[in-house]
């Protein structure tokens, strides 16, 4: 039988929401404070109404737009009875029901990355929020987050139909979906039988916060983010053109910056905007605030609007979104990836490999098929040996510990 919803998915960066819809009506999953534009385009264009909102719990890592949404449509905002909320009107409890039109979608509590958190599951389709990533799970530490709980949690998941699709609310590798089945087979968080070594996996790691985490959580919490002002690529570069006081503000890393930025364009990484804000404020400046994706720069814009900063636009998409409508960027001598240096290493075993069998010993063969077994691996299970060894050297983890910028709200 036919679903009798249809889900669309939005990305910010790394940050997944989703609009279901059915007969007129939508609901909006976990809406990202930067993606209000794109929200209310497709509402336009495929005639639907916002009849409900859902935040599957308080984020920690960019802010919801739920308290925006709610003011402009007149949506209920549903969160679970847990939250510490002052923008919930209804609260969910575990198998309570989210409605639109002919649709009912199941309440599913599932803490574990916070103790707040749910999932909302319906015709084999389900919603996980930051519990259940793609081959990963959420992290513990947030809001009484608990690896005994996101342990329970996981069993009673891995119960749903194997053919489950799985929509997350984070994934860090720009892949879109999974299903239960293949969670079971690949996450190893999945595949972990025994709780006590689950939690003690769990509470090893040591994983940085989100930038701004405090102040993310209250004002999600008391529903104050602000509508940002949301600018094109191209039309953010006839603005600069323009107009002498618009600048543009990189809020990457200085390592991404130094890789490749915008010409003219004032570098301040997130984690360093709070002491710079004076300065850019007496600078009586327009900025067009900018990251890679447009994950990072939205906390950056708020905090620029809080401190009494108002012409303020944040660049759609990133310098992502301005390379790919071929605007001019200037590239500096940056890092080799860690793609191009598995591609490097493992082309130079095979060519020594080569080498040492035709003038050595046949015996030497071994080791460009031992590569080649392991770029198979790689390519099945999306698990890179060779990448995780380079990750070790201390080059690759000043690197890319530089390039993070922070922590992420998955457990990997």
């Amino acid at each position: 039988m036919a679903k009798r919803f249809f889900v669309k998915q939005f990305t910010a960066g790394s940050c997944y929401s989703y609009i279901i819809s059915s007969i007129g009506e939508a609901l909006v999953i976990d809406p990202h404070i930067s993606l209000l534009k794109n929200y209310e385009s497709y509402l336009v264009k495929n005639n639907l109404k916002l009849k409900i909102i859902v935040d599957t719990h308080t984020h920690a890592d960019h802010f919801s737009l739920a308290a925006v949404l709610k003011k402009k449509y007149g949506a209920k905002v549903l969160m679970g009875e847990k939250a510490i909320s002052s923008v919930r009107d209804i609260s969910l409890k575990n198998n309570d029901e989210a409605k639109i039109s002919e649709v009912s979608l199941r309440v599913l509590y599932t803490p574990g990355h916070t103790d707040d958190a749910i999932s909302l599951f319906g015709e084999k389709t389900l919603f996980t929020g930051d519990v259940l990533l793609i081959g990963s799970v959420g992290r513990a530490d947030f809001q009484n987050g608990s690896p005994e709980s996101m342990f329970d949690t996981l069993q009673r998941l891995k119960e749903l139909p194997d053919d489950t699709v799985v929509f997350p609310g984070h994934d860090y590798h720009e892949k879109l979906s999974s299903t239960i089945s293949r969670e079971k087979n690949k996450n190893p968080y999945l595949q972990e039988e025994n709780k006590e070594a689950f939690v003690r996996n769990m509470r090893a790691k040591q994983i940085p916060k989100p930038f701004n985490i405090d102040n993310i959580i209250r004002v999600n919490r008391k529903g104050e983010a602000v509508t940002l002002e949301m600018i094109s690529p191209r039309d953010a570069q006839s603005l600069a053109q323009n107009d002498s006081n618009a600048k543009f503000l990189d809020v990457r890393s200085a390592f991404e910056f130094v890789q490749m930025h915008i010409k003219d364009s004032i570098n301040i990484p997130i984690d360093m905007l709070g002491a710079k804000i004076d300065d850019l404020s007496k600078a009586d400046n327009k900025y067009i605030v900018f990251c890679r994706t447009g994950n990072r720069s939205p906390m950056a814009a708020d905090m620029l609007i809080q401190a009494g900063l108002h012409n303020v636009k944040v660049m759609d998409g990133g310098i992502t979104s301005w390379q790919k409508e071929r605007l001019p960027v200037i590239k500096g001598e940056g890092g080799i990836s860690l793609e191009r240096q598995v591609r490097l290493l493992a082309g130079s075993f095979v060519l020594v490999g080569l080498l040492l069998y035709w003038f050595l010993h046949p015996a030497f063969v071994i080791i460009p098929i031992f590569v080649s077994c392991g770029l198979i691996y790689s390519g099945l299970s999306d698990n890179c040996l060779m990448g995780m060894l380079l990750m070790k050297l201390p080059y690759n983890k000043k690197l890319y510990k530089t390039k993070l910028g922070g922590g992420t709200c998955s457990v990997s």
